[in-house]
C-alpha cells in the first residue's frame, strides 16, 4: 500500500522546515490500493518469444505448412544436441500449447516428438508420433553377414502420423527385421487425443456391432455396375473402426459407398476414395470392394480407379457385380517406354466370390494389346534413338497351366534392324515366336533371334485368371492371335 500527500501540503512542508523548526501541523492522509500484476520470470518471457517464433501449424496435419529450422531448442526439449531440429506450434488452448519437434540424431535415425507445454513453460507431456531409423552403411551387412550363423537381426523402423480436423492423433509404425535370408515385418496404429490440462492419453477402437457398422453403407442390389464415383454423397469412415485396416493405408478420408448382400457367400462393404497423392505417383479416385464373413474381413480387391507411376499406369473400371457372386472387370495396364511409346494391354477379367468371402480369378474372356510403336515409321524412329544391340521389353503375362510372358525383342546395328514377338515359360524357354520387321542384311536371321527374354518383369498380378480365348496384339491394318497355350496364330 502506497501512501499518497497532497501536492499543495506537500509544497507547503518543504517551505515550511526550510524556515523555521515549530511543530509541524497533521495533515491529511489519502489512500488508494493499487493492483500490481504478477511478475512474469524471464524464463517464461524468453519461452514466449521461443513459441511465438515457431512456424505456426494449422489441423489437419501434416499438410502444406511446414516445419521450419530452430537452433535454441535446448531447454525446451532437453539438454540434447541434435544435428538438426525443425519445429512448429499449434495455436494455444486453455493454456496448454502443442509443438512438433522434427529431430535429426544422425544420419540413420531421425525422430519426431509431440511436445505440450503450459503457460509456465513447462512441459505437460509429450509423445513420439514418427521415426526412421535404419542401420548404417556397413552395420547392415556386417549383421547380415553373421546373422547366419547367430541369428544376429537387422532391423528397420518407420513410424508416421497424421492429426485430424478433430485433433485425433494417428500414429502408425512398421518394424523390420531381417535374420538371414527372411524378413518380418509387423504393423501398429494407435490412436492418442489432448486431455483439457495436456496429457495425451491413448484412446481405444470404437466398439460398435458389424450389423450397426454395416448399416452406415446404403445396400445396393444386384447386379451392381460401379463405374464412378462421387464422394460429395457419401459419409466418412472413422479410422477407429475396427472392420477396416487402416495400418497400410493413407490418411485421407474414406467413405461408406455401398453394401452388397450376396446370398450364401459374404457381405461386400463398397469403400470409395478420393484423388490423393502417393510416394510412388498419383491415385485416382477408387472404390475398393472388400467381402465380410462372421464380422471379419476376408478378402478385398480394387474395382474402380488406378494408380499413376513411374512410366507406368493401372486403371480398372467397368465393374459389374452379379447375382452368382461373379465380378467382372476391365484391367488396363499402360507402361511409356523411352518416353515415346505407349505400351497398352486391356484384360477383362472375371473374379468370383468363395462362399467363405474369398476373392479368386476365374478367367481372361479377352486380353487386347496394342502400341503405336506397331507400324513401320514408328519403328524407323525407335531403331533410331536405340544403342546398337538386343533390346527386350516385358509385354504381358498369360496365366494358362503355367504362366507365360509375351514379350518384345529388337536388334538394331547401323542400317539393320529386326524386331519380333516371343512367348516364355516359366523357365524362360522359347515356346513360340512371331517376326514384325526384318531388315537384316548381313546379319543371319538365325543369329539375331531371341533365345530367351532377357530383362523379365514378373506378373505382379497373381490372382487375374486364365485365358480362355486368344490374346490379341494389334498390328496396323490386322491382329495378331496368340493361343492360351502361347503359339502365334499364323
Amino acid at each position: 500500500m502506497f501512501r499518497a500527500i497532497p501536492i499543495v501540503c506537500l509544497i507547503w512542508l518543504t517551505f515550511n522546515s526550510s524556515c523555521n523548526n515549530s511543530p509541524k501541523p497533521a495533515v491529511v492522509k489519502e489512500t488508494k490500493s493499487i493492483n500490481i500484476g504478477p511478475i512474469v520470470p524471464d524464463s517464461v518471457m524468453q519461452f514466449y518469444d521461443f513459441i511465438n517464433g515457431l512456424a505456426q501449424l494449422k489441423l489437419p496435419y501434416p499438410n502444406a505448412y511446414e516445419l521450419k529450422e530452430v537452433k535454441d531448442y535446448a531447454h525446451y526439449l532437453g539438454n540434447v544436441t541434435y544435428q538438426q531440429v525443425k519445429a512448429g506450434r499449434f495455436s494455444t488452448t486453455n493454456g496448454i500449447t502443442p509443438v512438433i519437434y522434427e529431430c535429426e540424431i544422425s544420419n540413420y535415425e531421425k525422430r519426431t516428438w509431440l511436445v505440450m507445454y503450459n503457460d509456465n513453460a513447462q512441459e505437460v507431456s509429450r509423445l513420439q508420433i514418427a521415426a526412421d531409423v535404419r542401420p548404417a552403411p556397413g552395420q547392415a551387412d556386417a549383421d547380415r553377414s553373421t546373422a547366419v550363423k547367430d541369428t544376429t537381426s537387422t532391423q528397420f523402423t518407420s513410424q508416421w502420423y497424421a492429426i485430424s480436423q478433430d485433433s485425433l492423433i494417428e500414429v502408425k509404425g512398421r518394424h523390420s527385421t531381417y535374420v538371414a535370408t527372411s524378413q518380418q515385418v509387423s504393423t501398429t496404429i494407435h490412436f492418442y487425443r489432448i486431455g483439457a490440462t495436456g496429457e495425451i492419453k491413448e484412446v481405444s477402437r470404437e466398439k460398435e456391432s458389424f450389423e450397426t457398422y454395416a448399416g452406415h453403407f446404403p445396400e445396393k442390389k444386384l447386379p451392381a455396375t460401379i463405374d464412378t464415383v462421387n464422394i460429395l454423397e457419401l459419409t466418412a469412415i472413422s479410422h477407429q473402426t475396427p472392420y477396416y485396416d487402416f495400418r497400410s493405408e493413407s490418411q485421407d478420408p474414406l467413405y461408406a459407398m455401398a453394401r452388397l448382400e450376396i446370398p450364401g457367400r459374404a457381405t461386400a462393404l463398397l469403400y470409395a476414395r478420393d484423388t490423393i497423392y502417393l510416394d510412388e505417383g498419383l491415385n485416382y479416385p477408387e472404390v475398393k470392394l472388400i467381402t465380410y464373413k462372421k464380422d471379419k474381413e476376408v478378402d478385398k480387391m480394387v474395382i474402380y480407379g488406378g494408380t499413376l507411376g513411374d512410366h507406368k499406369e493401372t486403371v480398372y473400371r467397368k465393374c459389374t457385380v452379379e447375382k452368382d457372386a461373379s465380378i467382372n472387370l476391365q484391367e488396363e495396364d499402360n507402361r511409356v517406354v523411352d518416353k515415346n511409346f505407349r505400351f497398352r494391354t486391356v484384360y477383362n477379367m472375371q473374379y468370383e466370390i468363395l462362399p467363405g468371402g474369398k476373392i479368386v480369378g476365374r478367367q481372361a474372356t479377352s486380353i487386347v494389346h496394342s502400341s503405336k510403336l506397331y507400324n513401320e515409321k514408328a519403328l524407323m524412329k525407335y531403331f533410331k534413338a536405340k544403342r546398337s544391340g538386343h533390346h527386350y521389353i516385358s509385354l504381358f503375362n498369360i496365366r494358362a497351366k503355367a504362366n507365360i510372358l509375351v514379350g518384345l525383342h529388337a536388334f538394331t546395328k547401323g542400317e539393320e534392324s529386326f524386331l519380333e514377338f516371343v512367348t516364355v515359360n516359366k523357365d524362360n524357354k522359347i515356346i513360340d515366336r512371331h517376326t514384325v520387321y526384318d531388315h537384316l542384311k548381313k546379319q543371319k536371321t538365325a543369329d539375331i533371334k531371341a533365345k530367351k527374354m532377357e530383362n523379365t518383369e514378373a506378373d505382379y498380378n497373381d490372382r487375374r485368371g486364365r485365358l480362355t480365348c486368344d490374346a490379341i496384339i494389334k498390328l496396323t491394318g490386322r491382329e495378331l492371335h496368340i493361343t492360351p497355350g502361347g503359339k502365334f496364330v499364323k
